[in-house]
């Protein structure tokens, strides 16, 4: 499982991305979640796409990931053609880092759910030019798109052979998914999982700040039924670990990336003590 195990540096983003990659590697991770906002200011800074394409090489890092698409639900119709145009260019950068996946944000508010079948459609179309795919992540703290059953209706009517979900251990909890939403959605439509635990605190502080993630294994939520029942879909992609939290990035970067891959391999091991047949994870 180790070798699954990708760094979203969500984690650290406020680290350079040059050190991002360094930092990843040197504590284990073969994969690597990337922010288009790092990968932009680099090149403003004088760094080629292809100069970054080969440190990560280099450094022998798979791009798993580049986040994230906004705007394309929650906007009007000439908002939702600039989103289009933006959807372009984050593909193009997917393609040239050599990561087939795209991470696209469903609206926070209210009003915008009747299309968005529509629209997540044509993202998935301009994806198709680059031979990338599209993965929705479900937000708990959205007011439509906040659970698993949603997002799974939103992406099944669009119909896109390259559209799937992005399962975040968070906003699982947070949105009030189930596990039998689960069960209804096909393993390959499962593109990647993302990472984090919620510390013991109100859901409302849940819901409105970014300090109250944690590494996995030191907070709430009981792992363990997820990964059973993603383990009887087959999937077997990255475990990529995600840590929106304001208070590690004053931290050492060093130092949270390598807890944070220990966090990993001890979610790994608890798990493991958790199967009851041949599961992978």
């Amino acid at each position: 499982m180790q070798s699954r195990f990708c760094l979203n540096t969500a984690t650290i983003t406020e680290t350079p991305l040059e050190l991002q990659v360094q930092l990843a590697a040197s504590a284990g991770f073969t994969r690597i979640g990337l922010w288009l906002a790092d990968v932009e200011i680099a090149i403003r800074q004088g760094k080629p796409l292809q100069e970054v394409s080969e440190s990560l090489q280099r450094a022998g890092l798979k791009v798993e990931e580049i986040c994230f698409l906004g705007n394309w639900q929650d906007t009007d119709e000439e908002g939702f053609a600039r989103t289009v145009q933006d959807a372009h260019r984050i593909c193009q950068v997917s393609q040239a880092l050599g990561c087939d996946l795209v991470v696209a944000v469903p609206g926070q508010g209210r009003g915008w759910l009747e299309s968005a079948p529509m629209r997540f459609r044509r993202i998935c179309q301009v994806a198709a030019d680059y031979g990338v795919r599209i993965a929705l992540e479900f937000a708990g703290t959205a007011a439509e798109v906040k659970d698993l059953r949603t997002a799974w209706q939103l992406v099944s009517s669009a119909g896109s052979a390259n559209g799937g979900l992005l399962l975040d251990t968070f906003h699982f909890f947070l949105g009030g998914s189930k596990i039998d939403d689960l069960r209804n959605v096909p393993g390959e439509k499962i593109f990647l999982v993302h990472v984090s635990d919620a510390m013991d605190v109100s859901r409302e502080k849940l819901m409105t700040h970014h300090d109250y993630r944690t590494f996995p294994g030191q907070g709430k939520i009981d792992f363990a039924p997820l990964f059973k029942q993603l383990n009887c879909l087959g999937y077997e992609g990255s475990i990529s670990l995600e840590i929106w939290n304001q208070q590690l990035r004053r931290k050492d970067p060093a130092e949270v990336v390598r807890k944070g891959f220990e966090s990993l391999r001890t979610l790994a091991l608890l798990l493991g003590k958790e199967r009851t047949s041949e599961g992978t994870l």
